[in-house]
């Protein structure tokens, strides 16, 4: 891809080139249509300036130098008039002003141009033939006289005819009348007015076209920026939801296989004194597979789907299914108590699913490690701005050290942390595991997303 926008950039640099290669030429031959005869020393301006046309992209500062001495030295040389070759200054003080940062070395180059085309001004001014003055009681025939000798100073004497009395005729092809002083005043102040307008016009545009590439550029950047923030915040979003399906999966399997085998293990302990407990331990067996299994395939659909539009999907467990959670725990083995403090109201939806979600796994943390005869006791309490959870059993857990490299106790913490809770996970005082779980009932948002 760098090697292709690479060789796009030089086509359209070549492109803009030839461009001005014959915009050059196009004014280079509209100037000598307009010329009578073009000297050597005409060409020795003339170069520089089609130089500048030519380099204004690549180096608009020198093509503006080169411009203007050609320029300045065409004008100081041979004619006040404008002609199509000065459109050279304008159009590299445009470029100019419309690529270079800062905009001091353009506006120098402007105060230089404008400078210039005073000076120029003031110099024909001082060096311009006038239209001689009548004196006071000249006759019209004396003032006849003095005009003709005047055109005579500027005119071809062969270009003279010869009248039949032997005087001089009239001077044929002679440049035009020359203007009085005021006159002259009031011509040079409008050309050099006009030219500094065009030269202003030029670098008030490419000024403008400047200040309209930065505009769009920086427009540019925002939209990349926020295209590589919303791509970050997926990425985060997608981790997220990445750890909380790795949690939920856990939870599930966990709790499900857990169950499954100690009721396993209890029905093949059993088969042959009390075969009626093995077909009660086979019939728990086969509802916490299935159960563990309804609960794996909607984690699944969740990735798969966009649970928004997917009406098949069962509602998130909450402390409205811990009675049924204590029912599969004691049907595994292990009595359960559960009991509620306070006045029960409705929770948010994370707080409900969180709660539910800790309690699981600190009764699966009882039957695997809890030991053989272990009991358990569930507790809630309801406060005015909190949920407390506890969990505790009598069994052999409190003298292990909690597994640190497990996903037990880790997703515990990490689901009171996103809520802003506290967690105390640890031996109880009167022997085994204890864990109390203290859940903001108002949650902040920035937490929970």
């Amino acid at each position: 891809m760098s090697r292709l926008a690479d060789l796009g950039r030089r086509i359209t640099a070549a492109r803009w080139t030839l461009f001005d290669v014959a915009l050059a030429a196009v004014l280079l031959v509209t100037t000598l249509q307009q010329r009578d005869t073009a000297p050597g020393d005409w060409w020795l301006f003339a170069t520089p300036m089609l130089a500048a046309l030519v380099i204004r992209r690549r180096r608009p500062l020198l093509a503006v130098g080169l411009a203007m001495l050609g320029a300045i030295g065409h004008h100081l040389t041979f004619t006040a008039t404008a002609e199509p070759l000065d459109l050279a200054v304008p159009l590299t003080l445009y470029t100019l002003a419309g690529t270079v940062r800062p905009r001091r070395a353009a506006l120098a180059m402007l105060g230089t141009g404008l400078a210039a085309v005073a000076m120029l001004s003031v110099l024909h001014l001082l060096t311009e033939p006038t239209r001689p003055q009548p004196t006071p009681g000249a006759t019209a025939e004396s003032y006849d006289k003095a005009k003709l000798a005047e055109q005579a100073r500027f005119a071809d004497p062969r270009k003279f005819g010869v009248l039949t009395d032997g005087s001089v005729g009239k001077p044929q092809n002679v440049p035009p009348d020359p203007l009085t002083f005021p006159e002259l005043v009031s011509d040079a102040l409008g050309r050099a007015v006009g030219v500094m307008l065009v030269l202003t016009l030029a670098y008030a545009i490419g000024d403008g076209v400047r200040g309209r590439r930065i505009h769009v550029r920086t427009l540019e950047q925002r939209a990349d920026d926020l295209e590589r923030e919303q791509h970050q915040r997926v990425a985060l979003a997608t981790a997220a939801e990445r750890a909380r399906i790795t949690r939920e999966l856990h939870d599930v399997v966990a709790h499900g296989l857990s169950v499954m085998v100690v009721q396993a293990q209890g029905g093949a302990a059993a088969l042959q004194r009390h075969p009626d407990r093995t077909a009660a331990a086979l019939d728990n067996v086969i509802s916490t597979g299935r159960a563990s299994l309804a609960d794996m395939r909607r984690l699944l659909d969740v990735v798969r789907d966009d649970p928004a539009t997917d009406a098949e999907l069962g509602p998130q467990p909450g402390i409205g299914s811990l009675p049924e959670l204590v029912d599969r725990v004691r049907a595994a083995g292990t009595p359960v108590t559960f009991a509620i403090e306070g006045d029960p109201e409705p929770l948010p939806a994370t707080v409900d699913l969180f709660a539910y979600r800790i309690t699981q796994e600190a009764l699966t943390n009882t039957i695997k490690h809890g030991g053989g005869g272990a009991r358990a006791a569930v507790r809630l309490g309801f406060r005015r701005e909190e949920l407390e959870v506890e969990v505790t059993d009598d069994g052999t857990g409190g003298d292990v050290p909690p597994d640190t490299d497990g996903n037990g106790l880790r997703g515990i913490a990490e689901r009171v942390g996103l809520l802003g809770g506290v967690l105390d996970a640890g031996p109880a005082d009167t022997g085994g595991f204890r864990v109390r779980a203290v859940l903001p009932l108002r949650l902040d948002p920035v937490r929970t997303t």
